[in-house]
């Protein structure tokens, strides 16, 4: 017996209550179980299919990767396949092997160095113009120690044959004496006021004496001109209208002859 009636909508909110902490139960105790689906194969079905082909794995390069010796498992030869624990053989076919470069036997030779070839011109300065004897010039040559000693006229560069003689035997001993020079040095008649005017006349003498020289075979290269002009105290006994032609290391000093009056 119901002590007092019940009214349905007084029902609704009781029944609402009670079904939430019901599903809340229910969710609770499916999550404590596992779903598992079972999956059964015929193995006569998989027969029938036949075992896959096996191939070789094939490298970018065109090799193909074979089972390594004594790499097996349960089921026979593994093969490698890249990035995995066991390394790699690879067998490159006959046509990447014919296009490897030969192995050299021995180390190429060390390089050989040339030197640069230069063509450079020659060219050789002419030679001064020949000086001719002037049989009529008062002029003589006085012998000195290793060299010869020329006496000129008075403001006058010309000198005859015999002058033209002794310097021409005086080339010829220089000849057998190639590591040694020829100095000239030539002095010049004129006034102390006037310094410029002796240096020229003995310029002129000097340059004489040079050319015969060279004409006679003796290389410019081994000439030397100094023209002093007015003698001065060590002149060593040369006057006014001398040149002094002596070999190096010799100093111009003694006479054989006496100077002319």
């Amino acid at each position: 017996m119901i002590p007092f009636p019940i009214r349905r909508p007084a029902i609704r909110p009781i029944l609402r209550g009670l079904a939430l902490p019901g599903l809340i139960a229910c969710a609770l105790a499916g999550t404590g179980t596992d779903a598992r689906a079972q999956v059964t194969t015929s193995q006569s079905a998989l027969d029938a299919l036949g075992a896959p082909p096996k191939h070789p794995a094939m490298l970018p390069s065109g090799a193909s990767l074979s089972a390594s010796q004594g790499d097996t498992d349960a089921t026979g030869p593994r093969t490698d396949i890249p990035g995995s624990h066991a390394p790699a053989t690879a067998i490159a076919s006959p046509a990447a092997l014919a296009a490897l470069p030969p192995v050299a036997a021995q180390p190429p030779a060390n390089p050989v160095l040339r030197p640069p070839e230069l063509h450079v011109p020659e060219h050789p300065f002419p030679p001064p113009p020949e000086v001719r004897a002037d049989p009529q010039a008062r002029g003589r040559a006085e012998r000195l120690t290793g060299g010869t000693r020329l006496h000129f006229t008075t403001q006058s560069a010309d000198m005859n044959p015999r002058m033209i003689a002794a310097l021409q035997t005086f080339a010829t001993v220089m000849q057998k004496l190639p590591d040694q020079h020829v100095s000239i040095v030539a002095y010049g008649e004129g006034r102390p006021d006037d310094p410029s005017t002796p240096r020229r006349v003995a310029l002129s003498r000097g340059l004489a004496v040079r050319s015969v020289l060279i004409h006679a075979g003796l290389a410019s290269t081994r000439i030397y001109v100094r023209a002093v002009g007015l003698p001065g105290e060590n002149a060593q006994g040369a006057g006014a209208d001398c040149v002094d032609v002596t070999r190096s290391g010799v100093v111009a000093s003694t006479s054989s002859t006496p100077p002319p009056r």
